[in-house]
């Protein structure tokens, strides 16, 4: 988990004292990496995406509101930053895969990752954020500012499709 960031730091580095803004990097840097990670599944596009995190961080550190827990506020910047920039970068990833071809099965969660990929982003957000991050529907929804009960459909549709993608590994499995 991250580091409890002091109240005051958080002051200085929204009036843009650029140490205090180094000290909330430092603190954060783990969360804003994993969040990159596990929407992109890819560590160079994760560490490309949480550097516009960080400049999206400095550019509206003015917007947050030191009344407010930070954590929250900046998880959903990130995620938010992230998904962004995996939608500007969707003509790139379009393109075919060049991988390895061997006779070896996939890895499952090769299988996984790839079909939580596939999902449409709102999708993708909600499922990482439950599963990889294990916040609860509340929070997702505070995160992606939208209605619980939309969190709660798209969770379900999320694993619909994921059930239907990977039903056919696990039929051969059995």
């Amino acid at each position: 988990m991250t580091a409890d960031i002091p109240r005051e730091t958080l002051l200085r580095a929204r009036a843009g004292d650029r140490e205090a803004f180094r000290s909330v990097l430092e603190a954060t840097q783990k969360l804003a990496f994993n969040i990159a990670y596990r929407l992109t599944y890819n560590a160079n596009d994760a560490e490309d995406a949480t550097q516009e995190v960080y400049l999206r961080l400095y550019r509206n550190f003015a917007q947050f509101d030191p009344s407010q827990p930070f954590l929250p506020w900046f998880r959903r910047l990130a995620t938010n930053c992230v998904l962004n920039w995996k939608e500007k970068q969707r003509p790139a990833a379009e393109l075919p895969e060049v991988a390895a071809r061997d006779s070896a099965p996939p890895d499952p969660s090769d299988r996984l990752h790839k079909a939580i990929r596939e999902l449409p982003t709102e999708y993708q957000a909600c499922v990482t954020l439950k599963y990889l991050e294990d916040l609860g529907v509340n929070e997702i929804a505070e995160t992606l500012q939208v209605p619980s009960g939309t969190v709660k459909t798209w969770l379900f549709r999320a694993r619909e499709i994921l059930v239907q993608k990977l039903k056919p590994y696990v039929e051969t499995l059995l």
